[in-house]
């Protein structure tokens, strides 16, 4: 029987992620404590064997704002959203010099200090955190968004070979120019209805609480996958240990859990994401919950011979 495979993606974004609902007054302390968490993960990851993809915004790969701009593609390829605050070229006035002074744009140490640890993968999150299908952005834009990415990566030395659509939004006219620039994974959604990529003005109560319910109950599935496509969809979001809802972390640890023991029985995928800023705040308990889950994989490795890959590896022969 074919082993099971484990995966794990984190959305490493910085401001650029949340920019259009959050600042550096509102949402600057989670950011700064992703940071310090990242370093915190990787040390867990190489002392375990874990194979993680580290979906990563373009900007973020840059260490001062003149290289940023230097990055950046040509204006008139820029997207052009209905709404502007969506747009991250909205906010560069604000951005400051380098990362020493505003470590909430740049992250250059970061990825050096992510791509120096073994077993990581460094993909692409788009070079603005692109938001596909929202009105106003165009194939155009985003093929130029994404080449830019592309371009940066490499002046560090890096070939991104994985993709995840910021909130997950994407069509099959972004699958076919992704593949086209030679990515050979991505991370798609769970094919029930409340997690199918959809505009943000589709993302209502009513999905958002069934999301949540899901979270907790397993309501509907353990979400794995068959890892023999470029599709690597995600299984679960794991959610922060944080606020009101921390009481309920451990129900949500366990539907994971289960989850993970269900594809390492049967031999499927089980890919689980979140962002290093969700462990920016209550950091001690988002760890603890993380050792958890990696305890939880490398009792299922010594049982089923489940492995850990990166989203780049899946579905790879042994």
């Amino acid at each position: 029987m074919k082993e099971g495979e484990f995966v794990l993606s984190l959305d490493f974004e910085l401001l650029w992620g949340v920019r259009d609902h959050a600042t550096r007054d509102s949402y600057g302390k989670n950011i700064l404590g992703g940071r310090a968490a990242i370093p915190l993960m990787l040390e867990r990851f190489e002392r375990h064997g874990i194979e993680a993809t580290w979906a990563t915004v373009g900007a973020v790969f840059c260490g001062s704002r003149d290289e940023l701009f230097d990055a950046l593609p040509p204006e008139e390829l820029r997207p052009q959203y209905s709404n502007p605050a969506l747009s991250n070229y909205s906010y560069l006035d604000e951005i400051g010099p380098d990362e020493f002074q505003d470590p909430y744009y740049f992250g250059a140490s970061l990825v050096e200090t992510i791509a120096a640890c073994p077993g990581q993968e460094i993909a692409t999150h788009t070079m603005s955190h692109f938001y596909c299908l929202e009105a106003g952005a165009s194939i155009e834009s985003f093929a130029a968004d994404l080449d830019a990415a592309c371009e940066l990566a490499a002046t560090r030395g890096i070939t991104m070979r994985s993709i995840v659509f910021p909130r997950n939004q994407f069509a099959a006219s972004h699958l076919e120019v992704v593949r086209r620039k030679g990515f050979s994974r991505y991370r798609g959604t769970p094919d029930t209805w409340a997690y199918r990529p959809t505009p943000g003005r589709d993302q209502t109560l009513a999905r958002r609480l069934l999301r949540l319910v899901d979270a907790h109950t397993g309501l509907l599935g353990p979400h794995l996958y068959r890892p023999e496509s470029d599709n690597v969809p995600a299984s679960h979001f794991l959610r922060p240990c944080s606020g009101r809802m921390a009481v309920f972390h451990p129900r949500h640890l366990s539907v994971i859990e289960r989850a993970m023991t269900k594809a390492a029985q049967e031999g499927s995928g089980f890919h689980l994401w979140w962002h290093p800023h969700n462990f920016g705040h209550d950091t001690p308990a988002n760890l603890v919950g993380l050792d958890r889950i990696i305890a939880h994989f490398l009792r299922l490795r010594d049982e089923y011979g489940m492995v850990s890959r990166p989203m780049a590896k899946s579905g790879a022969k042994p």
